[in-house]
């Protein structure tokens, strides 16, 4: 039977959907979140990349905090094995002014017997003690230092520092003036390193600003010299018993020697004696000596001593 048009429309649309069918069937199943295709190469490597790097980025982030950690728990360990300088130095016994003090070796000078006016034993500073005293101190003391405050340092900030420094220092030249002015007129007595009491009076004017005046200065030194060679000719004078010629220049050291004996015949402080004591001297009976027999070049436990003699003797009280 012959197949007409009709027949043959049904048989092609069949076929086309059976095609379809299979086209279908070939086709993977879309997945749950949107129809994608989870094994496509494309989507597929890009995941892998993702996962790779997600996890290389976690495992060098968990390295580097296991390096980190490792490092301070060293630095940690470090520390507690080797303290710093400051640690090290605050470990010291802190510096204190008996510390300082010694005596003299009374074998070695001229006149052994005991100074007037002295009640203290002599100490060390940083300006007469020799250098290995220095080491010793810097070795085996801590002395603490003023905090320093941020930025540059300029005259208004370097005079408190200095002042503090001054009074946490025993080693100091100054501390003892600061010590005596901070106890105030009614404190306990303060003494020099030369072992003698200073007076409050003196040191407050001491400490008082002086306006700075060249020609009054100039004037003040030239007449404090003058003054000063008149009182040493008549001590002479009285000691001796004629004029000796200073050849050598060495009057003012003989000054002290002579000041020194005056101090001890007579009772009266070092820092005391001038012409009027050499007189009281010669009164009480005393008698003028040849200045070649009499002198002889002072030894260096002679030296240490006269030092400490005369250092600020100016600001010490009068008894």
């Amino acid at each position: 039977m012959p197949r007409t048009r009709g027949d043959a429309s049904s048989g092609a649309d069949a076929e086309r959907d059976a095609t379809c069918s299979q086209d279908q069937e070939k086709q993977p199943r879309d997945t749950a979140s949107g129809g994608q295709n989870p094994e496509s190469p494309t989507q597929s490597a890009g995941q892998k990349r993702k996962v790779t790097s997600e996890n290389e980025a976690s495992a060098k982030q968990r390295r580097t905090s296991e390096r980190q950690g490792a490092a301070t728990s060293v630095r940690a360990e470090k520390k507690e094995e080797q303290p710093n300088e400051e640690d090290l130095e605050q470990r010291k016994p802190r510096l204190t002014t008996p510390d300082l003090e010694y005596d003299y070796d009374r074998s070695k000078l001229r006149d052994p017997r005991p100074t007037p006016g002295r009640r203290a034993r002599p100490r060390w500073d940083d300006i007469s003690a020799p250098q290995e005293i220095k080491d010793w101190v810097s070795e085996s003391f801590y002395i603490p230092k003023p905090t320093k405050p941020p930025g540059r340092l300029n005259a208004a900030l370097k005079n408190p520092m200095f002042r503090d420094e001054c009074r946490m220092d025993p080693f100091g030249n100054f501390h003892k003036l600061y010590a005596c002015h901070d106890k105030g007129r009614e404190g306990s007595p303060t003494f020099d390193q030369g072992g003698f009491e200073l007076d409050y009076e003196k040191v407050n004017d001491w400490m008082k600003p002086q306006a700075y005046n060249k020609k009054k200065m100039v004037r003040g030194m030239e007449k404090a010299v003058e003054r000063r060679t008149t009182e040493q000719q008549k001590m002479f004078d009285l000691f001796f018993l004629a004029k000796w010629n200073d050849d050598r220049g060495i009057g003012h050291t003989v000054e002290n020697y002579v000041k020194d004996q005056v101090s001890k015949d007579i009772g009266v402080p070092w820092h005391q004696v001038g012409p009027e004591q050499v007189q009281q001297w010669r009164d009480r009976g005393f008698e003028p000596v040849n200045f070649y027999d009499w002198w002889k070049e002072p030894n260096e436990e002679e030296t240490k001593r006269m030092m400490n003699m005369m250092s600020g003797a100016s600001l010490r009280k009068n008894l």
